[in-house]
């Protein structure tokens, strides 16, 4: 990945924690770390507001207990595979 230099402004406290953690020159690989938990977190919350609800009107999906039957008939199957692949017999 090529990298490029920035300028972060951060409390002094956070850096010296940041330093006693990460050690001599590894300030920038904890720093980048960090923020790429933080950005892995907002895109999956992201995608977990924008498809909120969406198999509500499924018909197989009104309850938890409705839920677990249905996984447990695709899970106790022989066409298991199949229908799992929406595949034809």
């Amino acid at each position: 990945m090529a990298m490029a230099r920035t300028n972060v402004t951060l409390p002094e406290e956070m850096i010296r924690e940041i330093d006693e953690m990460a050690g001599p020159r590894g300030r920038s690989a904890y720093v980048a770390e960090a923020v790429r938990s933080r950005l892995k977190r907002d895109r999956m919350r992201r995608v977990f507001a924008e498809n909120f609800g969406a198999t509500r009107s499924t018909s197989e999906w009104r309850s938890p207990d409705e839920v677990y039957r249905w996984v447990r008939s695709l899970r106790e199957g022989p066409q298991r595979d199949d229908e799992l692949w929406e595949r034809k017999p």
